[in-house]
């Protein structure tokens, strides 16, 4: 007699930086979320789903939470990864090996409120010689908190990824799959075209632009083989234009030709990419100017 069928949510819930997006990506074998180093690289909630024959589980990756205050933008981030522990059926709480931060904290509550089954990974114990320290570390985070497991992992080296998946597997509900069996996402080409122009500006200009940049395409068409996307950049001061656009317009031409190779691999097409950069004063600080630019879902009451 076959095993039932099981689906359901599963959120992955942490402080920046500690390997949700690349966790994500390892368990579809697929680059849905981008990654940088930059706190709150992923700014928007984006569902990845994992088929098999056995389940579906639908990831939500989401924001970091972060304890900087600051812009509107930043407070939405925080609020949006809040949101995401609340109405699944798995919490996936990942802490980095060896490191226990306020911001940690701050996200170990939000994983402790929620009624999910709550899953401890411990992420990236490839960096760490000394295997006898990880014990002690996880007994003393884990102080006050209750978790149905723990799980030690390397996101980046995909290493112990099955054994945790089979946990979530064992952790979730018997029911029909919420999504059809090849749909990856809930988001549209449109959104990853934009995130992956967004992630080479993030490589190549973290340390010259704070989080004021954001991308929104503004005409995508498939003639034959060839996908043509107009892109705009968006930043909120002129000086921040011209790093973007470099000297005689070089940054913005190696910007346009990493892109389009990750555009092309992702859409598996030719790709004729043309991008604009303009100003919009203070946007991450006006909700309006934050939902006109696509963050409208998230905030959302």
């Amino acid at each position: 007699m076959s095993e039932p069928y099981k689906a359901g949510y599963v959120a992955v819930i942490g402080r920046p930086n500690v390997g949700k997006s690349t966790l994500i990506n390892q368990i579809l074998d697929q680059k849905l979320a981008i990654v940088s180093h930059k706190p709150q690289t992923t700014r928007h909630q984006i569902l990845a789903i994992h088929t098999t024959e056995q389940s579906q589980m639908v990831f939500i990756d989401t924001p970091g939470i972060h304890n900087q205050k600051g812009t509107a933008l930043n407070k939405h981030l925080n609020q949006t990864a809040q949101s995401s522990s609340f109405g699944v059926d798995v919490v996936l709480f990942l802490v980095e090996a060896m490191k226990w931060t306020d911001e940690d904290k701050r996200a170990a509550k939000i994983a402790q409120q929620s009624s999910a089954k709550k899953i401890l990974v411990v992420n990236k114990v490839d960096k760490i010689k000394d295997k006898s320290k990880m014990m002690p570390f996880v007994g003393e985070i884990t102080s006050g908190l209750t978790f149905d497991s723990i799980h030690y992992i390397s996101a980046l080296k995909n290493k112990q990824i099955e054994p945790l998946l089979q946990v979530i597997h064992d952790q979730l509900p018997v029911n029909e799959p919420l999504f059809d069996e090849d749909q990856v996402s809930d988001r549209s080409t449109r959104f990853f075209v934009s995130e992956l122009i967004r992630e080479q500006l993030m490589d190549r200009f973290h340390q010259e632009l704070p989080y004021s940049v954001t991308v929104g395409v503004e005409q995508y068409e498939v003639k034959g083989p060839v996908h043509h996307i107009h892109a705009v950049i968006w930043v909120e001061r002129n000086n921040q234009k011209r790093i973007i656009i470099g000297k005689q317009g070089e940054a913005i031409k190696q910007i346009g030709i990493k892109s389009r190779q990750e555009i092309q691999d992702f859409v598996q097409s030719k790709v004729n990419l043309k991008l604009w950069v303009k100003v919009k004063s203070s946007w991450t600080d006006d909700i309006r100017a934050i939902e006109s630019l696509g963050y409208t879902d998230e905030f959302a009451d």
